[in-house]
């Protein structure tokens, strides 16, 4: 059923008072906050590497690669901003608004508008990328403010969420925390909001998460259900993760070790080792002798326990 004409006509009447309201020269502003955080990152990895800490180096590095992204879109905003045709700009009208709501309307069928929250959703249907499950998005546009000199004001939410194994705040490899990497798409789409082209904004979206590129995802699709090593930090699937059979940690095939008697799996700090035959043992397989105390394996033991 069609909603309420009225409602498109209010809807469109509110965002060409906030188009009206913030048509106004930019202030200029580079992205000091985007660097310190890389140039903080990049001394604590160099810290790190100093102490030998393999662990920290593999997790600073994948953070330093997400914060350096966000610092080259903001640093491609201003320079789009800079631009001579940038400040010349063509608002959308009242009736240019509605005809943009009917339309988007009609490409994805079901358009909520919130007048009270001053929000206009849509959502795409399932989206399935290169095997991967993902659901279908919903894209909600909060018009209260429509300049993304301060974060973007709108937000893609999973509704069908299969998060990324190792981090279960990104639902898409481009998506993380319900904000999407716009790449470079964030200047059109800005550009988009600022006119108030709100068919052209959606739909960008909406490919977005059609699309995946390889070269810069929040976790890459071939690692979607994979794990982290907690040891040494690598990326593993998650059908070959080993556990330690004592703290449970996850653990790769090369830092896990199997103990000699029982032949479970553990992790470097869960294993000992006999001091007879200097095996890797389990505290669970080890056993003092009791003349002198030393700890060893079952076939290091003699009958009256005692090692050879």
């Amino acid at each position: 059923m069609k909603k309420s004409r009225k409602r498109f006509w209010r809807t469109a009447s509110r965002i060409y008072e906030r188009l009206v309201s913030e048509d106004a020269p930019t202030n200029f502003e580079l992205p000091f906050q985007s660097w310190w955080h890389c140039d903080r990152l990049i001394r604590k990895r160099q810290q790190a590497h100093r102490k030998g800490w393999d662990s920290a180096i593999s997790k600073l590095e994948r953070e330093l690669k997400t914060a350096v992204t966000q610092l080259i879109q903001q640093l491609t905003t201003l320079h789009g901003e800079l631009s001579p045709d940038a400040s010349r700009q063509q608002i959308s009208s009242v009736k240019e608004l509605y005809a943009e709501l009917l339309a988007l309307e009609e490409e994805f069928g079901d358009l909520q508008l919130d007048l009270r929250e001053q929000s206009i959703s849509v959502s795409t249907e399932p989206i399935e990328l290169e095997g991967v499950y993902l659901g279908p998005f919903e894209i909600r546009l909060n018009y209260a403010n429509l300049k993304m000199d301060n974060g973007a004001p709108y937000r893609v939410i999973a509704k069908d969420p299969n998060p990324a194994f190792t981090n279960d705040s990104v639902t898409h490899p481009h998506v993380q925390s319900d904000v999407v990497c716009e790449g470079d798409g964030r200047q059109v789409i800005r550009r988009s909001l600022e006119q108030g082209r709100l068919f052209d904004f959606f739909t960008m979206v909406a490919s977005l998460l059609r699309t995946y590129n390889s070269d810069s995802p929040y976790v890459a699709l071939s690692d979607w259900d994979s794990v982290e090593c907690t040891e040494c930090a690598d990326v593993i699937a998650a059908n070959e993760q080993t556990r330690c059979d004592h703290c449970e940690i996850t653990l790769c095939a090369e830092c896990s070790q199997d103990c000699s008697d029982c032949d479970c799996p553990f992790c470097h700090e869960c294993l000992s080792h006999c001091d007879s035959c200097h095996s890797n043992c389990c505290s669970s397989c080890l056993k003092q002798c009791i003349q002198c105390h030393a700890d060893c394996c079952q076939r290091c033991l003699l009958e009256n326990e005692r090692c050879s």
